[in-house]
């Protein structure tokens, strides 16, 4: 399934919180299949044409601060702080229903989507906690939002729908103090989740809901990869330069060695200065590659601007001094040319789309 629809989240400061979610046509990002430009050295190596395109209108508001993640049906899940109050958003169907509340409270999370369930882990993840006074609720670094077994017998609509939260258990490494921070992570087809740490790699069976040690070596990618079955590979962005994007080869895993990005993209970077009139140089605070399917993926690059004449360090610039920005491009991974070629990433076109004082928070 190819996704028409790329989800961006934005923030407005004020007192309210108010989150709104807005639909972006990813039709925009690509050429026709008869225009698709060449994947040549000096082209890759180009930056793609920027259009600054109009944000469109939200089309939901949330009036709280939320977390958002896309289950893999193309729904969204937002949770509170407090892990409670959780949403379930139909953007296809414009509904809204409640879920159940998570089994412990999260903050600063990664989140998968596997085989219709949607997994959600602490970074750093934590051992769990389960003990603790009267009402102290208890603390997983790992939990899923999976569909309810079905029960023999009659079931109504409302019960093949319903989803509930299960707690996971931990990666191994929670005990290893040395260990350090998820650094990179992928969900490999419809069963495997890896996830890097400093010193290794670890894979997580969904099936069978056990971790296994995958190898002494790190994912060549910073945070989320996404996985490209048409062509058998993964695709992020480089961990040491995130304007490079980088595919590695996922087929010939396992590997006994750290893997190599076996195709690369160069020129993934936010404008010079010199197209910003009137503002500084633009700092980039954040990267992110979405899988639309069949082939085609887009880039995200979120940052901000300052007004010259303002300071230009983060610490004494006032929200009014910024301007956000999103920056999105169509990118397609097409295959090689001749018997056994390697397969190319292609540029397509890019969006700029403002957002003012508002601040995106989340690329779906």
């Amino acid at each position: 399934m190819i996704r028409r629809f790329l989800y961006m989240v934005d923030l407005c400061g004020d007192n309210s919180l108010t989150q709104r979610l807005r639909r972006i046509d990813t039709s925009r990002l690509f050429y026709p299949k008869d225009q698709l430009p060449r994947a040549s050295p000096s082209s890759s190596a180009a930056a793609a044409a920027v259009e600054d395109a109009r944000l469109p209108p939200a089309a939901m508001g949330f009036s709280a601060s939320m977390n958002f993640m896309r289950t893999s049906d193309d729904k969204i899940v937002t949770v509170d702080d407090t892990g409670r109050r959780a949403i379930l958003y139909d953007p296809a169907a414009h509904t809204v229903r409640s879920l159940p509340p998570m089994a412990s409270p999260k903050f600063l999370t990664v989140s998968l989507a596997v085989a219709g369930d949607l997994y959600v882990m602490v970074t750093p993840p934590h051992p769990d906690k389960v003990g603790g006074g009267e009402g102290r609720r208890p603390e997983y670094s790992f939990e899923a939002l999976v569909h309810r077994e079905r029960r023999s017998g009659w079931m109504t609509n409302a019960d093949e729908e319903a989803r509930h939260w299960r707690p996971m258990p931990p990666p191994p490494f929670v005990h290893d103090a040395a260990a350090g921070e998820i650094h990179g992570y992928a969900a490999i087809g419809d069963s495997h989740i890896l996830v890097s740490t400093d010193r290794a790699t670890y894979s997580f069976d969904t099936a069978s809901a056990a971790w296994s040690k995958a190898g002494d070596w790190r994912l060549p990618f910073r945070g989320r990869a996404e996985h490209v079955p048409e062509h058998g590979l993964c695709v992020g962005f480089l961990e040491m330069d995130d304007t490079v994007l980088a595919a590695w080869d996922v087929s010939a895993s396992p590997q006994p060695r750290a893997p190599a990005a076996s195709v690369q993209s160069k020129g993934f970077s936010v404008a010079s200065p010199g197209e910003w009139k009137g503002l500084a140089a633009p700092r980039e605070v954040a990267s992110h590659v979405v899988h639309l399917g069949g082939g085609k993926l887009c880039v995200a690059k979120v940052f901000w601007v300052v007004r010259r004449g303002t300071c230009s360090y983060p610490c004494c610039v006032g929200e009014h001094d910024k301007v956000k920005f999103a920056m999105l491009t169509g990118v397609e991974v097409v295959p090689g040319g001749g018997h056994g070629g390697k397969p190319r990433i292609v540029k397509h076109k890019s969006c700029r789309y403002r957002f003012g004082q508002y601040h995106p928070t989340h690329i779906l």
